[in-house]
């Protein structure tokens, strides 16, 4: 690989000159650096958490686990593991995160805060503002990916002081939550997980629900990530959907748990 980067000083600012800036560690970020790897292009990834597979490592509970299955968690270069129908804990996502990057001697920086990126005035490439000082570079990735801010609905400030309320974001266990009832607000992935996971605990539940759609999880013994696969649904560009929006529109509710099962609303409200 070419020299990986190197420091100019300039009237006021000493600037690091790399061809590339990633701005993100997650598999997406750490997918461009893969590549840009193996084509020998000198690169940094900014990351500003201290560890890889941030995300995953404290903004999922416990129990989390993946709905979709290994054969589409795969990063390139390295598959999650030996059971391409298998569904991945969240203690195996961040195990795997952790052996990719040093598999690939991935160059991640961690704890750096990228506070802005601007055209160079000059053109021909971009100065990128960081807590770790200025960078100049031919490119720039923005890979931090969505949903990374949880949405409080305003009617929250509504309700009573003493009335528990947390984001999914925060949730790690029944046993972390206050005693009681427990309402659900959304019925999407998230939500039906917790859901169910409440329910199994003993707890009373209420699930406001949502517009998430419903599937089983296998059916005529094919998992249903494999007949949407093999339908076109993940090859869809945004052109083909109904609407630019529906790009954001929720994946109905199934489970990667337990080896991976149908979540059934009828069924808890029966059981209930």
């Amino acid at each position: 690989m070419r020299r990986a980067f190197q420091v100019v000083r300039g009237e006021d600012q000493i600037a690091t000159q790399i061809d590339t800036v990633i701005v993100g560690g997650g598999q997406a970020g750490l997918s461009v650096s893969y590549d840009l790897t193996r084509l020998h292009v000198p690169h940094l990834v900014l990351e500003r958490a201290t560890q890889v597979a941030e995300a995953w490592r404290n903004h999922r509970w416990d129990s989390f686990t993946l709905n979709t299955p290994n054969w589409q968690c795969c990063l390139p270069g390295a598959g999650p593991g030996d059971d391409p129908d298998e569904f991945l804990s969240r203690d195996e996502i961040v195990a795997y995160f952790e052996r990719y990057v040093e598999r690939f001697h991935l160059p991640v920086q961690y704890r750096v805060h990228v506070e802005s990126v601007e055209a160079k005035p000059s053109g021909g490439g971009y100065i990128v503002e960081t807590s770790a000082g200025r960078f100049e570079a031919k490119n720039v990735v923005i890979a931090t990916g969505l949903y990374q801010q949880p949405k409080i609905p305003a009617l929250s400030r509504e309700f009573p002081a003493d009335l528990a309320q947390i984001h999914s974001d925060q949730y790690w266990n029944p046993q972390s939550l206050s005693e009681g009832s427990v309402l659900v607000i959304g019925s999407a992935q998230s939500g039906t997980q917790i859901a169910e996971e409440l329910y199994h605990s003993g707890r009373t539940v209420y699930l406001s629900v949502s517009r998430s759609g419903r599937l089983p999880r296998r059916y005529r013994g094919k998992d249903a990530n494999w007949w949407q696969d093999k339908m076109g649904v993940y090859e869809r560009t945004v052109d083909e959907l109904p609407s630019p929006q529906a790009k954001f529109a929720t994946k109905a509710h199934i489970s990667g748990r337990d080896g991976g099962h149908t979540i059934n609303l009828h069924q808890f409200a029966r059981e209930e």
